[in-house]
């Protein structure tokens, strides 16, 4: 019996060897190192399709003034209060002021830069609230979603 190799799909893989499991000549598994699992691209697909979704309402959210900009890169970079809270060494409450637009336009120079470092986004695209299209999306251009 010839061991059967799973179909290879560059799909969102793109290359990255991932770990599959095929059936040997004794009916077996035994691990593959392959590019990629069509069930694995199809996941990764409909993950990132609902990331997507979750960063267009937040965009919709910051161009109707309901929340910072700091709320879409945020977003854009799957963080939440708390770990956005770590990365820049300041409180959760704090943090969770800077989303609100009344607190975000009184920011000093020193906070828009920690900001700024950790999104790599200019303090001053910060300061005048620009969003730039996601760090992984960085083909298109700003205002432009992925289909």
């Amino acid at each position: 019996m010839e061991q059967q190799s799973p179909p290879t799909d560059n799909g969102i893989t793109e290359g990255v060897q991932t770990i599959s499991y095929s059936v040997n000549d004794e009916g077996n598994y035994e691990p593959l190192s392959g590019p990629g699992w069509q069930p694995l691209n199809i996941v990764n697909r409909q993950a990132w399709r609902e990331i997507e979704k979750h960063i267009e309402a937040s965009r919709d959210k910051v161009v109707s003034g309901r929340v910072s900009c700091l709320h879409y890169y945020m977003t854009a970079h799957q963080m939440d209060i708390g770990l956005l809270a770590g990365y820049t060494n300041q409180s959760r409450l704090r943090v969770r002021l800077h989303l609100i637009p009344f607190f975000y336009k009184r920011l000093g120079p020193e906070t828009l830069k920690k900001y700024g470092e950790l999104f790599a986004v200019s303090t001053d695209d910060l300061k005048n609230g620009k969003l730039k299209s996601p760090v992984y999306n960085t083909g298109q251009e700003d205002g432009q979603h992925r289909d």
